[in-house]
């Protein structure tokens, strides 16, 4: 993932041909193989067939092959031999012949036809003399339809061209963009798409042109709806024209309904239409059925219908569904067609089909039926639900809103109570009002006691707990939750409880218990409650990273976010950010886990998530203090303390703080806040958090204070990452090269790569210090490649020969001066003369061998002639 940050849309540029290596390499195989024809290349529109062929021929040309070149055409196939017309000559017979021979014992000519399903008759006999006499190597591209070779005969190699997989798009769109690119992004310009470079590329260039694709922070991502470039509409159109009555028909339905399942009438129709790139199949439990191959096809079929057309097809299908598709997903689908076509639906089968949308988990669909629903039976009830999709699809405002008037329509204790919860639960994970949401949920508690549902108000202090970081409070709370299966407490008490065993340094319970949870959901027929299924997901990918199983967790939170994004669940993307964002610091990723951070940002500002908002904030201060970037860090960090309410402790903030200090030369301020941070969450109970504060503060030179605390730590914990904390700790301490480069293959086993290089590096300054060359120099090394892309300027990572040569007080002014600050502000943050400073400034840079002190930067981070890390 690549982590520039980009100033301004940049122009349009040439795109790589990415994710085609294996059919380049079987291409190249079948060119050179003289008992073979050459290459047929095959794909629906748009998937690169031309692209891939060039490039075909054009490495053919390098390997010393001559190269020809025709397109045959449409409006040539009328003419005898118009297509290869400009290749020939007259033969001595008078007959026409390939103007280029191969000369005897040199490569025969690749001949490159675009467009082979226009060749005429004449011109494939020809070709067809050619390829008999192994006069020619062929590299031809056809249309899908034809995907039959017309001369099988001569071997030629078939390539079939398919969608590019999201991985592959996300990578070339890096290259092109020169910058990261927000997942969420990425997923909606590979459904677009569909996964077809073409289109990729008419999207990518009309949406940087408009403003809609832009740079913010470190990476790009799409600040509003994609909309269809003219060009792009053009080529999708006149595709369509030549399409079969038929065919256009199905088509034309299956772009007002979206979804159709396949009777036998259909089903012929459908795969003539799939091989051609129109449609895609999906499996609904038993049945198959057909969709667009994106929303681009959907809206140009769209387009050309009017109105009365679009109604009449959705009315004749949604009678048609109740005898073809009985099941719950038709009646789903029944009712969005009979919306949409302005029909009156029953108000209990609106009710039901809601139901059923959330049992899907598509909070897109639900938040649109509980709209329909919460104006036809503006009751309490529906009131509820309306504000419980707008709060999961991370709308907390306009859920806030909602749930008030909820509470003014209900009339019921249930109500009120549901009510109460959802209103607690917006409050503090919304809207960052955690005081006032502790305050509502205690008068309600007071209120409620004794009712059957009370669990769920327990359930949300626990939450409310864990969030404040109190894991002793919120365990108790925990305790006191009566919550049968498949309750909206038992839902909403998954997540905190995963928390809290994970923070209590019991992984291996934290992980156990989100899938024991996550499987009771599946088998339960209800739908959940206030907390989307792929929290839990990401609940579980937090505990497997602190287990130390950080590559296993980061694929579990990813999938977790994808799915969080397709089903349109707003707050659970938000959070599955801020888990791959700490995944990636844990694994030493800096560069990518600003990345994460900068998507949950802004994500949440975009729409009004106060709590990920500071999430957010607080990750790109901390990347960015451990990247000894203090003005940035800074000024993150300035605007996450104007949102913390006043009960709020966590041990990110004091990660910032001590980072902060420590990238600005006060390594003794550092450790004495990461020491005081781990006492603090020890006592809050968060033991996994003060295994991470005190093994920093290990770092910043307080391993001997250190070693008995994380040995403890790490005796009442499953956490092989808490365990190898500890092994670092006292490798520090003991300052031998043994223990330290074990303790080096212990963390970058587990993936913890910046951990691992620091413990590279100290072996390296002891081996520096014994005057032994050659391991220092292979341990510093190893430290460096382990260090990983990121910019991480760390104390720990600071070269032996520079540890070597300047004293501790030295070396906390040359890191103060690295980071950009000036002699007065070192000064006044190191409690010093200024001229002191200068001093310290001068003897420095003699010492390192520098003449000027704008230098410092690279000296104190990277040797000379000695590679960046990453």
């Amino acid at each position: 993932m690549k982590t520039t940050s980009p100033d301004r849309p940049r122009p349009r540029r040439s795109w790589p041909l990415l994710g085609r290596d294996a059919e380049l390499a079987e291409a190249g195989r079948a060119i050179d193989d003289p008992r073979r024809g050459g290459v047929w290349v095959t794909g629906p529109s748009g998937t690169g067939r031309s692209r891939l062929a060039q490039e075909c021929w054009e490495r053919a040309g390098r390997r010393g092959h001559p190269r020809l070149r025709v397109t045959a055409t449409a409006a040539a196939r009328s003419v005898p031999l118009g297509a290869l017309a400009p290749l020939l000559r007259r033969g001595p017979d008078g007959t026409p012949a390939l103007d280029t021979e191969a000369a005897p014992g040199r490569r025969r000519p690749v001949l490159l036809l675009d467009d082979a399903h226009h060749l005429d008759g004449a011109s494939a006999r020809l070709l067809t003399s050619w390829l008999q006499g192994r006069r020619i190597a062929l590299v031809a591209t056809a249309d899908a339809a034809d995907a039959a070779a017309p001369w099988p005969e001569h071997a030629l190699h078939a390539v079939r061209l398919g969608a590019l997989p999201q991985a592959v798009v996300g990578e070339l769109l890096e290259r092109v963009l020169d910058g990261a690119v927000e997942r969420r992004t990425v997923r909606v310009l590979h459904e677009t798409s569909g996964g077809r470079p073409r289109d990729l590329r008419e999207l990518v260039d009309d949406a940087v042109r408009r403003r809609t694709l832009v740079p913010e922070g470190p990476l790009w991502r799409l600040v509003a709806p994609l909309t269809a470039p003219p060009r792009l509409l053009a080529l999708i159109e006149s595709r369509l024209r030549r399409l079969d009555p038929p065919h256009s028909a199905f088509l034309q339905r299956l772009a007002v309904c979206g979804r159709l399942a396949l009777g036998s009438a259909e089903r012929a129709s459908a795969e003539v239409l799939a091989d051609e790139g129109w449609l895609r199949f999906v499996a609904e439990g038993p049945r198959q059925c057909a969709e667009p191959a994106g929303p681009l096809y959907r809206q140009v079929l769209r387009a050309g219908l009017p109105a009365q057309r679009i109604r009449r097809i959705l009315r004749d299908q949604a009678a048609r569904s109740r005898a073809l598709d009985p099941g719950p997903a038709g009646l789903l689908r029944s009712v969005c067609w009979r919306l949409e076509a302005a029909d009156a639906v029953d108000p209990g089968e609106l009710e039901q089909a809601v139901a059923l949308a959330r049992r899907a988990q598509d909070h897109a669909v639900t938040l649109r039926l509980a709209r329909e629903l919460a104006q036809v039976r503006p009751h309490a009830r529906t009131l509820l639900l309306l504000a419980e999709e707008l709060y999961e699809g991370g709308h907390p405002r306009e859920a806030e809103r909602t749930v008030r008037r909820a509470l003014e329509e209900a009339t019921e204790d249930d109500d009120r109570l549901f009510a109460v919860a959802l209103h607690v639960q917006s409050l503090a994970f919304g809207l960052l009002r955690v005081d006032e949401a502790l305050d509502v949920n205690s008068a309600a508690l007071r209120a409620f006691a004794g009712h059957p549902e009370v669990a769920v108000l327990r359930a949300n202090e626990a939450a409310l707990w864990s969030l404040l970081g109190d894991v002793r409070r919120a365990g108790r709370a925990l305790r006191e939750v009566a919550a049968a299966p498949g309750t909206p407490a038992a839902a909403l008490v998954a997540v905190p409880r995963v928390y809290c065993l994970t923070e209590a340094g019991r992984t291996g319970d934290a992980v156990r218990a989100a899938r024991q949870a996550r499987a009771r959901r599946r088998a339960e027929a209800g739908a959940d409650t206030m907390a989307h299924p792929t929290l839990l997901l990401g609940a579980e990918a937090r505990a497997l990273a602190e287990s130390g199983a950080l590559a296993a967790a980061e694929e579990l939170a990813r999938q977790g976010y994808d799915r969080a994004v397709d089903a349109g669940a707003g707050r659970a993307q938000t959070w599955l950010s801020e888990h791959l964002g700490w995944i990636c610091y844990l694994g030493g990723r800096l560069g990518e886990s600003r990345v994460w951070y900068s998507s949950v940002l802004a994500h949440a500002r975009e729409v009004g998530l106060r709590s990920g908002e500071w999430v957010g904030l607080c990750g790109q201060a901390l990347t960015a203090a451990v990247c000894g970037e203090v003005d940035r860090a800074e000024l993150w960090w300035e605007q996450a303390r104007s949102l913390r309410p006043g009960r709020w402790w966590r041990p990110e903030a004091a990660l910032v703080s001590a980072w902060l200090a420590a990238a600005t030369g006060r390594a003794s301020r550092a450790r004495d806040e990461l020491a005081a941070a781990a006492a603090e969450a020890s006592r809050r109970g968060l033991r996994t958090a003060a295994s991470h504060l005190w093994c920093d503060a290990a770092r910043l030179g307080a391993a001997q204070q250190a070693v008995a605390p994380l040995t403890e730590l790490a005796d009442g914990s499953d956490s092989a990452l808490a365990a190898s904390r500890a092994d670092l700790a006292r490798a520090l301490a003991t300052g031998r090269t043994g223990p330290l480069e074990r303790s080096a293959g212990r963390l970058a086993s587990l993936g913890a790569g910046l951990l691992a290089a620091e413990a590279w590096n100290a072996a390296a300054t002891v081996h520096t210090r014994a005057g032994a060359g050659v391991p220092a120099r292979t341990a510093r090394e190893r430290a460096l490649a382990l260090a990983g892309p990121g910019g991480a300027r760390t104390p720990g990572l600071v070269p032996p020969a520079v540890r070597c040569r300047l004293t501790a007080r030295e070396l906390d002014v040359a890191l103060a001066a690295a980071s950009g600050l000036s002699s007065e502000e070192i000064a006044r943050r190191l409690s010093l003369a200024v001229r002191t400073v200068v001093n310290h400034v001068q003897r420095i840079c003699a010492k390192l061998e520098i003449n000027d002190r704008k230098l410092l930067p690279t000296a104190v981070h990277r040797l000379p002639g000695e590679p960046a890390a990453g």
